[in-house]
């Protein structure tokens, strides 16, 4: 592998990490290079893999000879058009035939085998890589079938169906018997197992191998076209360290996978224990508290869509327990609606439009889901609805020109989706009845457990669609209610959780839940006018929600192009310039100004609430984020009075006001210096979330603590810690491994001087600081440079 391919690997680890199936991609990414020959150097000492064909070729003519194998058929030379790419000098390409015994194994067939009861494998257990024995069963096999279908330690398993060419090499020294279904490869000479292995890994995650299966779903591989795969055979010796090194970077894609599932884990344990919070204090100030948590973590913590998906289910759980949006003491009461209720349905009673409503039992505090504010009542389905009612059981036909009928499947995250209709004759004898108005709501009353009581509120024409008998229709007093309210509240998690799920009955394989349980159901029911200011709190913050997703769509989308263009540019070799760009660092690809004030923003707005948060301070995080977290920003820092500086800060105050995101303010202080502040503005955050997509989850993290760790501290101390890193990392630069009396003596004697005002204690304390913090240099660029002296007055 030459540096430049190895720095490119090196590379797309941080870019696999923010991208979905990134770790994925980067796999087949080190299996193609393997395979390509581009993964380890040639070492043109080693037995070309020319000569390594000769010796198999008078290893098969010896076995065939000693009567151990038959002698095997003639293959096809490879021919130009099937050999994918080119291949280094030494390597040769062969039908995996050449390099192979290969057989299938016995055939279970329990009236006619005999023999002694054995163990054997079937393709249920070979996984990739590994085998499982959980089910490993016997069947009879003669002792002359023995050597047929027994394998042993070096040979390479390959399912011939279910995941056709699926593999594993037995590693164990007992032997094992194997099902007509697997196949087992020999490999002759010194072709080594486990490199023939990861070639079959990296056909199958290109797809290659599909050209050598047959059958859709359940796909078979016959031993013919098995022999025929075409194979790319290096010299042994290079086999073993193209292992070697594929092994090595496996691990490295393991342990990113454990890193990237625990940093996904933890967000999403830090935000369901903050909703929690917010759903189960009654202190206002935890509340306010979880909401500037949320606040302070937004961008970490809804970067992944579980997250958002939490977000959606605690507004409306807040909203349902009165915390989304103010009381207001002139509403009129819930109570009072109560009445209205009552009476509009005497009259509706009295006109003969609905039945006599059946009385239903009061509410005990016990039954209470959660306390409500004073001015809202708890109240059953049955007292705000007009009727609840089954749909029609009647046969439905795909004759569109008919009645549409809504079913089980038309329920979607609480919204009816109008597609998959079946339809029904409008002459039936449910109609007019059963057809739906604008505002009746849908309940899923059976299905699978997790799907009943799904619902939604159905928002098309009057009379003009039905419904199916597995759903129920609530039909409120809508006069005198918002359905939008109560559709939500029945779609908020207490809903489920604590009136659906207890009620549940569950009958073969099928949960249900019948319109009685449903119309005794209990729902809070706020002042109308507050339900109207609710509803329309809740369509702004989905609004916010639907954002959050397409950002992380987008978000993603990026990661997964950019990554997807580095493995293809890397992968196929030969389009040199795609290749030139893909080496160039972050900072390269898009312009450099844009992404030095995307990350001097992102540091802002991290920064913004900081109690000493200035200009010095500004521009020791942004040295820091260079210098320590490795961001390539292309700064020229100077080792002047307030150093390290470098005076694109200036720059970016000015780009930072013309574009509002920033207001800068001067403060002259009580011993008549002066002090630049900032002001954050709303415009901050789109640079300052652009400044994400651009750091690797490595880069954010560190950064994040950096920041953290330098959010409490004065300017001064600041200025110290930045001095001192600046100077041991300057020593690293240098070849140089200072003493703690070294850093300080340069700090103090050679830098400013006005540095010498630190007292060789105070920097020794902030030395130790700095290793208790784990902010340890690593001798990265820029090195400070003596220049001629600025101020950050």
């Amino acid at each position: 592998m030459n540096k430049h391919t190895a720095e490119l690997l090196e590379k797309h680890f941080d870019t696999a990490f923010a991208a979905p199936n990134g770790i994925k991609k980067l796999r087949e990414l080190i299996l193609t290079l393997a395979m390509q020959g581009k993964l380890v150097p040639q070492d043109p000492n080693d037995q070309p893999a020319s000569e390594l064909l000769q010796e198999i070729e008078a290893e098969k003519q010896r076995l065939v000879k000693a009567g151990t194998i038959k002698k095997p058929k003639p293959l096809p030379p490879v021919t130009e058009q099937e050999k994918p790419y080119a291949l280094p000098k030494e390597w040769k390409w062969v039908r995996f035939g050449e390099i192979a015994q290969h057989n299938s194994g016995k055939t279970l067939d329990g009236g006619r085998n005999t023999g002694l009861p054995r163990k054997y494998i079937t393709t249920s257990n070979v996984y990739w890589g590994r085998f499982q024995f959980n089910n490993v069963r016997e069947m009879l096999i003669r002792e002359d079938e023995l050597d047929k279908c027994s394998a042993r330690k070096g040979d390479l398993l390959i399912c011939e169906g279910g995941e056709a060419g699926r593999a594993a090499v037995w590693e164990l020294p007992e032997e094992i018997c194997f099902q007509n279904h697997v196949h087992r490869a020999r490999l002759y000479k010194d072709v080594n197992p486990y490199f023939a292995y990861r070639f079959f890994e990296k056909i199958n995650a290109s797809g290659e191998i599909n050209n050598y299966r047959k059958g859709v779903g359940i796909s078979n591989m016959s031993s013919k076209a098995l022999a025929s795969i075409v194979f790319p055979l290096p010299p042994t010796s290079e086999q073993r360290r193209i292992i070697a090194k594929i092994d090595e970077l496996m691990a490295r894609c393991d342990e990113l996978e454990k890193l990237r599932t625990a940093q996904q884990g933890g967000r999403l344990t830090v935000h369901a224990a903050t909703i929690k919070q917010l759903l189960n204090i009654t202190e206002p100030v935890q509340h306010q508290r979880a909401q500037a948590f949320l606040a302070e973590h937004f961008g970490e913590l809804y970067t992944v869509k579980e997250n958002v998906t939490e977000l959606r289910k605690a507004i409306l759980q807040l909203a349902v327990m009165g915390k989304l949006v103010p009381q207001d003491p002139n509403d009129q009461p819930a109570s009072e609606l109560l009445k209205e209720i009552e009476v509009e349905k005497q009259r509706l009673v009295k006109e003969g439009k609905i039945k006599k409503p059946k009385p239903v039992p009061s509410i005990a505090q016990a039954d209470e889901p959660f306390p409500v504010p004073d001015n809202w009542r708890w109240v059953r389905i049955a007292e705000l609805a007009e009727s609840v009612d089954y749909g029609t059981s009647q046969k439905t036909c795909d004759d569109s020109s008919l009645v549409p009928v809504y079913r089980m499947g038309n329920i979607v995250d609480g919204r009816l989706i109008d597609e998959g209709f079946k339809y029904i004759s409008p002459k039936i004898d449910e109609l007019p009845r059963l057809f739906l108005q604008p505002n009746d709501i849908l309940f899923n009353r059976t299905n699978s457990y997790e799907l009943v009581g799904k619902s939604a509120r159905y928002t098309g024409h009057a009379e003009q669609a039905t419904f199916a008998s597995y759903l129920i229709r609530v039909r409120l007093l809508d006069a005198l209610l918002s359905p939008v309210f109560m559709s939500l509240a029945m779609n908020a998690p207490y809903f489920r959780l604590t009136q659906i799920e207890p009620e549940i009955v569950q009958q073969c394989g099928q949960a249900n839940f019948n319109g009685t349980k449903l119309s005794l159901c209990v729902i809070p029911l706020p002042p109308l006018a507050e339900q109207h200011r609710i509803v329309t709190r809740i369509n702004q913050l989905m609004v916010l929600c639907d954002s959050l997703e397409q950002q992380i769509n987008a978000t993603t989308e990026k990661q997964t192009e950019l990554l997807s263009n580095l493995i293809c540019a890397q992968s196929q070799g030969s389009a040199v310039e795609g290749t030139q760009r893909s080496s160039r660092s972050t900072a390269q690809v898009i312009d450099l100004a844009t992404y030095r004030a995307s990350i001097g923003c992102y540091a802002f707005s991290k920064l913004a609430n900081a109690q000493y948060f200035g200009r010095t301070a500004a521009a020791k995080a942004i040295y820091l984020a260079q210098a320590y977290v490795g961001l390539e920003l292309d700064l020229k820092p100077e080792r002047e009075a307030a150093g390290p500086l470098d005076t694109w800060i200036y720059d970016f105050e000015r780009q930072g006001q013309d574009k509002c995101w920033f207001e800068v303010n001067e403060k002259t202080l009580a011993n008549g210096r002066k002090k630049t502040e900032y002001r954050c503005l709303p415009a901050l955050s789109e640079p300052a979330a652009k400044a994400e997509a651009l750091m690797t989850p490595s880069q954010k993290t560190e950064f994040d603590r950096l920041i953290y760790a330098l959010a409490d501290k004065k300017t001064e101390e600041v200025e110290i810690i930045a001095t001192l890193f600046a100077v041991w990392n300057d020593f690293l630069i240098d070849g140089a491994q200072p003493t703690d009396t070294q850093i300080i003596s340069d700090v103090r004697e050679n830098w400013h001087e006005r540095k010498a005002r630190f007292t060789p204690a105070e920097l020794g304390r902030w030395l130790d600081w700095l290793r208790r913090e784990n902010i340890i240099p690593r001798g990265l660029p820029p090195r400070t440079v003596q220049q001629p002296r600025l101020s950050l007055d």
